[in-house]
């Protein structure tokens, strides 16, 4: 039997997830999302250094409290498959500006009629088959529980964005806009922002969910803007909290007449 994905489940259902945005080493912080609650986990192996080894166990972690686990990575097919087969259900691709890169990612993700993906249903992502009664219908079966994303980052796939988005095994778009400015010349913020409610619009127009990084400050903005998939990265949780916990820290300190640092 497949494995329902819960992020898929609650954006169809019109709903909002909350995941976080990890390293492929940070197997204790995804337990312990899991454990808070968390829906899903993306899984940065596009700028962390990883071995697939690590990505495996941090998505047995994940798997532990049912959440998604989705692979961020480059164009790579094979890196994209491997993923998938050892049991996330989903990936978010970089560096996307067309159409056909789009579809080079679906292409791996999801099995026919939406993609090409190759059959192997004896790793984890197929429950090492042990309860595979049609493999066809395996395989509708995973393309309804895969996600698929692509991270639009450059002016080209803004430009190329209504042919990006009409593609049907793309279930889901995130944005790098400090990227799409870098594209840009370094553009000015105000037209970058356009840009970007652009992107939301456009996405959620054609019933794709769109992806932001997300703190406690700006959830309810986020969703104006149709944000639908909030995610939390512990590095900057940590980045954040560290240095205000210092200086309360300091501030004690001072009021007991205690020397500081």
């Amino acid at each position: 039997m497949v494995r329902q994905n819960r992020t898929k489940a609650k954006l169809k259902a019109g709903g909002a997830a909350f995941g976080v945005t990890v390293g492929p080493n940070d197997t204790d912080l995804v337990e312990m999302a899991g454990l808070m609650g968390f829906d899903f986990a993306i899984v940065d192996c596009e700028h962390d250094l990883f071995d697939e080894s690590a990505l495996l166990q941090t998505i047995r972690a994940a798997d532990v409290h049912s959440m998604t686990t989705i692979a961020r990575m480059q164009n790579n097919p094979e890196l994209l498959l491997h993923a998938l087969d050892g049991g996330a259900q989903g990936v978010l691709v970089a560096r996307v500006k067309t159409a056909a890169d789009a579809q080079s990612a679906v292409n791996a993700a999801k099995f026919q009629p939406l993609g090409k993906r190759t059959i192997f249903f004896r790793s984890r992502g197929g429950g090492y088959a042990l309860d595979i009664g049609s493999p066809r219908q395996w395989t509708l079966d995973t393309n309804e529980q895969t996600m698929a994303g692509c991270i639009i980052e450059e002016i080209d796939a803004v430009n190329n964005l209504s042919e990006i988005l009409a593609l049907p095994g793309i279930d889901f778009i995130d944005l790098g806009a400090l990227d799409l400015s870098h594209s840009m010349g370094w553009a000015d913020q105000a037209e970058v922002n356009t840009l970007v409610d652009k992107v939301v619009a456009d996405s959620t127009a054609a019933g794709k969910a769109v992806a932001s990084p997300a703190n406690m400050d700006n959830i309810p903005a986020i969703l104006d803007k149709g944000f639908r998939m909030l995610s939390l990265s512990p590095r900057e949780l940590f980045g954040t909290g560290g240095p205000q916990f210092l200086t309360r820290g300091q501030e004690a300190l001072a009021s007991k007449g205690l020397p500081g640092a």
